[in-house]
């Protein structure tokens, strides 16, 4: 009777282990986005997800680059990496994580090729996002068998460096792309040569979007960032950027409140030459603020807690073409597509 108990029980475990790596999430280029980058004391980067991360998936960051060819250095890296496990319960697509010396759920990851501890350079860096293209759950080789997910670089506006003749350096990983919206290598340093780097850069774009598409588009746009050689806090518009970071992106799905909202709020006319009126059904409006396509604020509006139809014009300061109109009241926030002809 005790064989069969430790017979079922072996069972139960090896069944239960096996659910648990098909449900680990194995990623494709563009499904993570680092949009902060932080090698100023303290070293921090951040990300989100644009998929729902299963409990138990492995992603790795390094500030390693790659060389010409788009691999890792053959030759072996020395600036580590860190490996972050996707914690019980998974994460919601849109989440926001950030990682710094002792952030939860993230370990010091080395192997055979990359070694040491990640440190990020005021030299210019980067950091890479890789996942073991056999295993997402992880591994101790992960390099030997890297997917690269995605890769912002503080160091150039391009990818032309070389990791074997510069720690600071890049090339473009295999599979990704510097080039179009969205892309899954995001040049943000401040010149094109492969060490015109900035210390710090973020994203300064909306964080509320009507899809995820539109989101990739805007936090992988090198446009929507700004640099900074400033240690923290001392840049002002730095710092107020890297605080309005949230906890998650807001994407289309509506709460109660969200869609009360917006049943109870119109723009007229839309299409519109700029000049418009948010029809209001007794909302109190705290404000509107106006984003481009690529997720810039191209105005902002108090509204004062208004509860009136509100009249905006700005016929001749927007050029033709498709925008966003956020409006915030008491009960949340809703985001509108407005057409400018």
């Amino acid at each position: 009777m005790k064989q069969k108990h430790l017979l079922f029980l072996f069972f139960c475990i090896a069944f239960s282990v096996c659910n648990t790596l098909k449900a680990q999430t194995a990623l494709a280029p563009g499904d993570i986005a680092v949009f902060n980058n932080q090698a100023d004391t303290p070293d921090k980067f951040s990300f989100v997800t644009f998929v729902d991360l299963a409990a138990g998936t492995a992603i790795y960051f390094s500030d390693c680059g790659v060389v010409p060819s788009g691999t890792f250095d053959p030759g072996g890296c020395s600036e580590g990496a860190v490996k972050y496990t996707v914690p019980s319960g998974g994460l919601a697509k849109g989440t926001i994580v950030t990682w710094t010396s002792g952030a939860t759920n993230f370990s010091n990851y080395s192997d055979p090729l990359i070694t040491g501890s990640i440190a990020l350079s005021t030299g210019g860096d980067q950091v890479l996002v890789f996942q073991d293209a056999s295993n997402p759950g992880g591994s101790t080789f992960a390099s030997a068998n890297p997917k690269f997910i995605f890769i912002i670089n503080n160091a150039s506006t391009l990818f032309t460096g070389d990791d074997s003749a510069s720690s600071t350096q890049t090339g473009l990983p295999t599979g990704l792309s510097d080039t179009g919206l969205p892309r899954t290598a995001l040049g943000v340093g401040s010149g094109s040569g492969p060490s015109d780097e900035y210390d710090n850069t973020v994203y300064i774009g909306t964080y509320t979007f009507a899809n995820v598409a539109d989101a990739k588009k805007a936090l992988t746009n090198p446009a929507n960032y700004y640099g900074s050689d400033i240690n923290p806090p001392g840049d002002a518009a730095y710092d107020s950027y890297v605080s309005a970071i949230p906890a998650k992106l807001t994407l289309s799905t509506l709460s109660a409140l969200d869609m009360n909202l917006k049943n109870n709020v119109n723009i007229f006319p839309n299409p519109s030459n700029g000049k418009f009126t948010i029809q209001n059904s007794a909302k109190t409006l705290q404000s509107a603020k106006i984003y481009d396509a690529n997720g810039r604020i191209v105005r902002k509006v108090n509204l004062n807690g208004t509860t009136r139809d509100i009249q905006i014009n700005l016929a001749g300061k927007l050029s033709s073409g498709v925008y966003y109109l956020e409006l915030q009241s008491e009960e949340g926030s809703i985001l509108k597509k407005l057409i400018i002809k």
